[in-house]
């Protein structure tokens, strides 16, 4: 059966449109640190930063935020949930299991809508937003299990595909965003909350696993018979020799 490139291309490149525009809401959040604007720094150290509007462990305070920064985070967070629904949509599987896949893209998708409510309503949505950014890659898990039990035809290398596209489309859950904070505090002298360049790790990150994807997605052969026909003769070589 021939493969379907396009879905995983078209998430590469909405995944990479995320990590633009997470990196230039990153690079414009903490722009005040790199110029003399020492206060300002100050402040945003103080607020954090979250692309989803409201998350843990950023916790910031978005009557600080600058709107274009909000803005931009928002969208690359949506971008992310969009990439991995793109995927799922695209493939040739059972509706029950595009069904629970669809989930981690979901929970981005809502956790940005909610974060951009709670900045229009100064607040409130806390525990909600934080529920959100736990759900993304708790789901991402139950997804996997899905597609593993509901889809066993998979081959092991699409599998590892999807975990790669996964680990990029829950760039904004909570793992991730823990992960990106105390990576950063063991390599910053700052003394505050959220040190500078906190969001660099995540926009990386996404951008590593779509470079990923395309090259995984390019080597693959079309047709599972042009696998086979590489194998044997792999195979006829290895006999003759």
């Amino acid at each position: 059966m021939r493969e379907q490139r396009w879905p995983w291309l078209l998430t590469a490149a909405l995944m990479l449109a995320s990590a633009v525009a997470a990196a230039w809401s990153t690079c414009l959040n903490w722009l005040p640190c790199q110029g003399s604007m020492p206060d300002e720094c100050w402040r945003r150290m103080d607020a954090g930063i979250s692309f989803t509007g409201v998350g843990f462990p950023y916790l910031p305070d978005l009557a600080k935020a600058p709107p274009w920064v909000s803005e931009l985070g928002t969208a690359a967070s949506a971008l992310v949930g969009v990439a991995w629904l793109t995927l799922v949509l695209g493939m040739r599987w059972q509706l029950k299991t595009k069904a629970v896949a669809a989930l981690p893209g979901l929970a981005t998708l809502v956790a940005a809508y909610v974060g951009t409510v709670d900045e229009a309503t100064d607040g409130g949505y806390d525990v909600l937003a934080f529920s959100l950014l736990l759900a993304i890659e708790g789901s991402a898990v139950v997804a996997l299990l899905a597609i593993g039990a509901w889809q066993r035809e998979i081959p092991d290398r699409v599998v590892l595909r999807l975990v790669v596209a996964l680990w990029g489309t829950t760039a904004f859950g909570c793992i991730h965003g823990t992960a990106d904070l105390f990576t950063m505090i063991i390599f910053s002298q700052a003394i505050r909350d959220t040190p500078p360049g906190t969001g660099y790790l995540t926009v990386a990150t996404i951008t590593i696993s779509a470079i990923l994807t395309v090259i995984m997605t390019l080597r693959t052969p079309k047709r599972a018979a042009d696998a086979q026909r590489e194998v044997d003769a792999r195979a006829g070589s290895l006999t003759v020799a």
